[in-house]
C-alpha cells in the first residue's frame, strides 16, 4: 500500500510539474504552429498592446482560427518593404526556427511564431494607418505570435540568486542566453523578455527580435547580446556542437514564401533560394523571406565563438 501511495505521489508530482511548465503555452506547439501558419484567421477584437508606448504598432488581438474558439495573439504589421529598423519580420521567424536546433518544444524560449499576409481591410479597424507591404497587393505582412499566459515583465529576467538555487530556472535561462547570443540580440527594452509566474522552475521567454542578427546598432539595450551566464546545460551545448553551417542554411535561408494570386499573396511551400545575398526577395509574383548568406555566416561565427569560450573554460557545462 505504501509503495502504491508513493508511486501515486510521484505521478502526481510529475503531472503538476509538467502542467506548470505548460501553463504559459496552453495548447500543443504543433497545433499552434499549424493555426498560426495556415488556418483561416479572423480578428475578433484587438487593441494596441502598449498604448502608452509612443509609436507602438503591435496589436494584442483575440483571433479565431477556423472553427476554433478565439485565442490571444500578437499581431505586428510590417512597414513598406518589410525591412525597417526594429521591424524585420523575418528576424522574428528566424529566431523561432533557430531555437528548434537547440531545444525541444516544451522548452522553447520563443513562443510559436509565424508570418502571415493579411488583407489590409482586416487590420484597418484596429490600425487605421496601416499600409500594404508590397506595391502589387493590398496585403500586409504580419508577425503573428502566440500570446503567453501567466508571465510577467520584470526589469530583468535574470535573477542571480535564483539562478544559483533553482536548477530548472537556470536551465531555461541558459537556453535563452545561448539563443540571444547566437542571434546578436540588441533590444533589452522592458517587455521584450518575460518570465513565468510559477515560484520554481520558471520558464523565460524572448518575444521581440526586430533588433537582432545584422540589425544596425541601437540604444535600446544590449544586455542579452553577450553571454551573461557562465554555466550552460550540457545537452544544449551538445546540440550546438553538432550543428553545421549547412544545418543553419537549411533551417534559416528560406523561412517563408508567398505567390501572388488574384491580387493576394498566398502562402506556398518554400522553394529554392531566389537571392542568397538578400533577406527579402521578390521575383515575378513571388515574395520570399529568409536570412542572407552573411546573416547565416554571422550566426555560425558566433556559435563557434561560444564553443571556444566553453572549451577554454570560460563557460562551464553541467
Amino acid at each position: 500500500m505504501r509503495s502504491q501511495l508513493f508511486l501515486a505521489l510521484l505521478l502526481a508530482a510529475a503531472y503538476w510539474s509538467a502542467a506548470a511548465q505548460d501553463r504559459n503555452i496552453t495548447l500543443p506547439v504543433a497545433d499552434l504552429e499549424r493555426m498560426l501558419q495556415s488556418e483561416p484567421m479572423q480578428i475578433v477584437a484587438a487593441e494596441i498592446s502598449r498604448p502608452k508606448a509612443k509609436g507602438d504598432i503591435t496589436l494584442k488581438a483575440d483571433v479565431a482560427f477556423g472553427e476554433r474558439a478565439p485565442i490571444r495573439v500578437k499581431v505586428r504589421k510590417a512597414e513598406r518593404g518589410a525591412q525597417t529598423f526594429n521591424n524585420v519580420p523575418r528576424y522574428d521567424l528566424a529566431a523561432y526556427e533557430l531555437q528548434k536546433l537547440l531545444m525541444d518544444a516544451e522548452e522553447y524560449v520563443v513562443p510559436p511564431t509565424s508570418l502571415r499576409m493579411l488583407p489590409m481591410a482586416q487590420l484597418q479597424p484596429y490600425s487605421p494607418a496601416v499600409n500594404a507591404t508590397f506595391p502589387d497587393s493590398d496585403d500586409v505582412l504580419c508577425v503573428v505570435q502566440y500570446w503567453l499566459q501567466d508571465v510577467t515583465a520584470p526589469q530583468d529576467v535574470l535573477f542571480p540568486a535564483r539562478f544559483e538555487s533553482d536548477a530548472l530556472y537556470a536551465r531555461h535561462i541558459g537556453q535563452l542566453n545561448v539563443l540571444t547570443y547566437l542571434i546578436n540580440h540588441r533590444d533589452s527594452n522592458l517587455g521584450n523578455f518575460l518570465v513565468s509566474t510559477v515560484p520554481e522552475g520558471a520558464r523565460v521567454f524572448s518575444i521581440d527580435h526586430g533588433v537582432a542578427f545584422s540589425s544596425e546598432p541601437s540604444d535600446r539595450g544590449e544586455l542579452w547580446r553577450s553571454m551573461r551566464v557562465k554555466r550552460l546545460p550540457a545537452d544544449t551545448v551538445a546540440r550546438l556542437r553538432k550543428l553545421t553551417q549547412m544545418d543553419l542554411d537549411s533551417r534559416l535561408a528560406v523561412l517563408a514564401e508567398w505567390k501572388l494570386a488574384n491580387g493576394h499573396y498566398v502562402a506556398v511551400a518554400p522553394g529554392a533560394n531566389l537571392r542568397p545575398k538578400s533577406g527579402v526577395r521578390r521575383a515575378q509574383g513571388t515574395v520570399q523571406m529568409g536570412l542572407s548568406n552573411a546573416e547565416i555566416g554571422s550566426v555560425w561565427s558566433r556559435a563557434q565563438k561560444l564553443l571556444r569560450m566553453i572549451d577554454d573554460g570560460d563557460i562551464a557545462t553541467y
